[in-house]
């Protein structure tokens, strides 16, 4: 079974006042994420220098550095000392830095002098292991478009603070030219650098990102949180698995892309509580996408990478919605926070008639009751923006980025918006040990929903199970459709036999997808297919066969398995895979009477199905630590048997079980 775990660990951060006041700066400078200063940047103690570029003395490129419509110069005009590097503007220019390895979840800046008649194209580029990317490369203008689109064709220093995803484990630096300009023309840089950033400076940047914007109350309410209990409880350390990352997943479109890399989120739910685990916060979304395309995710990936929080900021139809949230109560335990969407012109004025009416013809009020009935948090994002920009007298495009998607302002209020829910609440509609409960096993349960036995030759210390011999026995019958082990390892570990309802456990018919991958990098059409009968675990390509949607269906392991067409339902011959056409984004649109694909022939479409459950967990490790192994997933929700049968071959040493109960069924 694929590992879902992350071994990344975020340091604690305290989070600095929220509701200050505007900031004193020197004309013409900036503070914030993004800085300009008309002095040099400073360079804290125990900060790493990543890349360092003053093009001196002759304007040569270092070594891994590439180019295209460019060249070094050497002059007195130079910003810094007596070279920089030029770009002509044309399209094709470009600067771009080697690949850096960086460290996970670690805050950087980048700084660099800049003259130019327009605004560049300026990113940063990250890479993960990861089959499909749950991050997003950072573009620096559509993140700040508030900035001038030029310079006046003077040097200005500019420096932008980040934080590499923890997923991610290199990336790149680029200049490129984003509009072609008049012959003559350039854009100007000099003294690049790249450095780590220490936490107190990310958030003070932080602070002064906030500090640009009026003051804003995120006191919660009465209410606030009802539907977060079991979150709450694992800020707390009152619930969760000890070591394991408390998991975000935010899904949706560009709007949802627009909400960043999480970071204010993660700094509001640390200065509520400061006992949080370490927190990931990952992404998926296309531009457009509805809760019906979500909800496909869920089914496909998502609910397979066993996520503690889901955040949807999009819309789309009352049924979608509807099928996305029935989705993650019936495969998972992860709450849901669902915010309606921030204004975006038109309207050119706010009134209560379109604050509560939707954008694609349905009431916001219809969402609220929706999330209502199956316990998702509904932040009511548009009404509390109506008040702001009423108490502020901003006009909403002050809130955007291009007159739709919300910029820094937007993206900091709607995030302040949803802080009012992150609280313990009084009128919670569940208790977290309905949903998620560890088994103690030293002495063994014996509840509602869990009862332990053993048999064999087990011994107790410090509260956790040992036992060296072979054939010694845990039992236990439990509730939910997931369960997990807790243990310790060591250089003398020795193994388990894992069975589950009586079957060997890599023997039972538990299978999980990952994402759909095209080789085309189709990422702005969302797609999913359903898992039938007889599974065998192999990797599956759908190949698109025409322009008209046609395609074959390949397993590595079945082979031919048949071929379809995106308009219309398809089961496989082995009866494994089926292509739903609602699914398949873009598949087949009527357009004026006229048929659009939104793929072509000769694109493929992989995917992995592979086992939900382990048939021996090994207890060796090269030195001792902490055991933490799922061991049976995506069970039907409901009573199980789980055995662990000792092999012999050292000590087994079991802390404790986990067990998952989602509220739907």
């Amino acid at each position: 079974m694929k590992k879902r775990y992350f071994a990344y660990l975020i340091a604690g951060l305290q989070l600095l006042p929220w509701t200050t006041g505007h900031a004193a700066t020197p004309s013409g400078d900036r503070a914030g994420y993004r800085c300009i200063s008309s002095k040099a940047f400073p360079s804290p103690a125990g900060s790493k220098v990543v890349a360092e570029v003053d093009f001196e003395p002759d304007g040569k490129l270092p070594s891994g550095w590439s180019q295209g419509g460019g060249e070094g110069a050497v002059s007195a005009e130079a910003a810094q000392g007596k070279a920089y590097f030029r770009l002509k503007l044309k399209k094709s220019s470009n600067l771009r830095s080697p690949v850096f390895t960086g460290e996970p979840g670690t805050a950087y800046f980048l700084s660099f002098w800049i003259q130019t008649p327009q605004d560049p194209w300026i990113t940063i580029s990250f890479t993960s292991a990861e089959r499909e990317p749950s991050y997003t490369d950072i573009h620096t203008p559509l993140f700040y478009p508030n900035f001038p689109l030029d310079t006046g064709n003077e040097w200005r220093q500019e420096g932008f603070y980040f934080v590499m995803p923890p997923q991610c484990k290199t990336m790149q630096l680029n200049f490129g030219i984003r509009d072609e300009g008049t012959e003559g023309q350039e854009t100007l840089l000099d003294d690049i650098r790249l450095r780590t950033a220490s936490d107190a400076e990310m958030l003070a940047a932080y602070k002064s990102e906030r500090a640009n914007i009026p003051p804003y109350d995120v006191t919660s309410r009465p209410g606030d949180g009802k539907n977060l209990a079991l979150s709450v409880a694992k800020w707390e350390g009152r619930a969760g698995i000890p070591g394991k990352p408390f998991v975000i997943w935010a899904l949706g479109s560009s709007f949802t892309d627009a909400q960043g890399d999480g970071y204010e989120l993660i700094q509001a739910i640390r200065a509520r509580f400061p006992k949080a685990p370490p927190i990931i916060y990952r992404k998926h979304g296309g531009p457009g996408t509805p809760w019906e395309y979500v909800y496909p995710w869920i089914k496909q990936f998502v609910a397979a990478e066993e996520p503690d929080l889901i955040f949807t900021y999009t819309s789309g139809t009352l049924e979608g919605l509807e099928d996305l949230l029935a989705e993650v109560r019936k495969r998972t335990t992860a709450e849901v926070i669902v915010p309606s969407l921030h204004f975006r012109p038109p309207p050119a004025t706010i009134t209560p008639e379109n604050i509560t009416s939707g954008m694609l013809g349905f009431e916001w009020a219809k969402v609220h009751e929706i999330c209502e009935k199956y316990g998702a948090e509904y932040v009511d994002n548009r009404v509390e923006m109506a008040e702001y920009l009423s108490k502020t007298g901003l006009d909403q495009d002050e809130l955007l980025r291009d007159h739709n998607h919300q910029g820094v302002h937007g993206r900091i209020r709607v995030w302040d918006n949803v802080t009012r829910h992150l609280a313990k609440s009084n009128q919670s509609t569940y208790t977290p040990e309905s949903r998620e409960r560890r088994i103690p096993v030293a002495p063994p349960a014996k509840t509602a929903t869990e009862q332990v036995s053993l048999s064999g030759n087990w011994t107790t210390k410090d509260g956790v199970l040992h036992s060296s011999a072979a054939g010694a026995r845990l039992k236990v019958n439990f509730t939910g459709n997931q369960i997990d082990l807790i243990g310790r390892q060591a250089p003398g570990g020795g193994s388990v036999k894992v069975l589950i309802d009586g079957t060997a456990a890599d023997q039972a018919s538990l299978f999980l997808m990952d994402c759909i991958q095209s080789n085309k990098r189709n990422w702005k059409n969302p797609h999913a297919v359903e898992l039938g009968s007889n599974i065998v675990p192999q990797k599956w390509t759908i190949t698109m066969t025409s322009n008209t949607g046609d395609y074959r269906l390949d397993g590595s392991v079945t082979g031919a398995d048949g071929a379809g067409n995106l308009a219309q339902s398809f089961t496989g011959k082995s009866g494994q895979i089926t292509v739903p056409p609602k699914f398949w984004r873009a598949g087949r649109i009527e357009k004026n009477g006229q048929a659009e694909y939104g793929v072509v022939s000769g694109e493929t479409f992989t995917f992995d199905v592979f086992r939900g459950a382990v048939g021996e967990v090994s207890f060796k490790a090269d030195k001792p630590g902490s055991l933490v192994e799922p061991l049976v997933r995506n069970l039907p929700n409901g009573q199980h048997t789980l055995e662990l049968i000792t092999t012999g071959k050292g000590d087994v040493a079991i802390e404790g079980l986990y067990v998952f109960q989602p509220p739907g069924k």
